[in-house]
């Protein structure tokens, strides 16, 4: 049990503008309920499981007539394109920048979503596979929002009333999903990655093979696997082509909160 709802906060705080390598006693706390806690939410995936992930564009194949090129087709990107090199990964909310992680969703529309297409664009899609049985920590674990927080609310909900004891665990996890959930920016700073990447490092020392969190563009959940060749691609790739996005958005300034 948490000992309080904003755990979370203040261990995000402290990692991007206090101590960065450092875990006092006081985060050595936070990392003890967090294992805890996360008894709960261990999720057994079975050797063979299908994911979706996707990149955006995709080759181009030469047509012919007579001889002479014509036009291009869209063809999928090859297969080394579609999975992270082992040791020049950029940075990412679940690994630091040169240690790679294969992002995985559950369903195809997810994938496509997560990699943020404009209308008109071309996605390469294509499917992975489990090659073992594997362990992970489902952060979101179908639960529900108890106090209706989005990830836009991160930074302004010190004033909220504090919730009730039971509801205190159920929030801080709220908080870990939605920081995993949060989309990376090119313009981001590395701190802001910073919390998210010593929580996954926590599950993976910890003996678990990666995580499970829902995605903010989709219904459905994305995981990241801490073992790049743990799951292999499939040959079912396909190109598509994204013919309308549908957007949704939240009142950010004046808020509800007067803050």
């Amino acid at each position: 049990m948490f000992k309080s709802w904003n755990s979370f906060l203040s261990f995000r705080h402290k990692k991007k503008q206090e101590e960065r390598y450092f875990h006092d006693k006081e985060v050595q706390d936070f990392f003890a309920d967090v294992m805890a806690t996360a008894r709960e939410r261990v999720e057994l995936i079975p050797k063979g499981h299908q994911y979706w992930r996707a990149q955006l564009g995709c080759d181009e194949e030469p047509l012919y007539d007579n001889g002479q090129i014509v036009d291009y087709n869209a063809v999928p990107y090859p297969d080394k394109r579609m999975k992270p090199l082992a040791d020049e990964a950029s940075e990412g909310r679940i690994n630091p920048k040169g240690i790679s992680c294969l992002y995985l969703s559950t369903d195809e529309k997810t994938a496509i979503s997560e990699v943020r297409p404009l209308v008109g664009s071309y996605v390469t899609v294509v499917q992975f596979k489990t090659l073992k049985n594997l362990k992970v920590i489902d952060c979101s674990c179908g639960e529900i929002n108890p106090m209706n927080i989005t990830v836009y609310d991160m930074d302004k909900l010190w004033k909220l009333k504090t919730p009730k004891p039971k509801e205190a665990t159920q929030v801080v996890w709220r908080w870990i999903d939605l920081a995993f959930s949060e989309p990376t920016d090119r313009n981001d700073k590395t701190a802001d990655y910073v919390p998210t990447q010593i929580i996954a490092e926590l599950f993976k020392t910890n003996g678990f093979d990666g995580i499970k969190y829902k995605s903010l563009f989709n219904n459905g959940n994305n995981v990241a696997l801490y073992d790049i060749n743990s799951a292999k691609q499939i040959n079912n790739d396909k190109v598509i082509q994204v013919t309308n996005i549908d957007v949704g958005f939240k009142q950010i300034y004046p808020t509800q909160f007067g803050i």
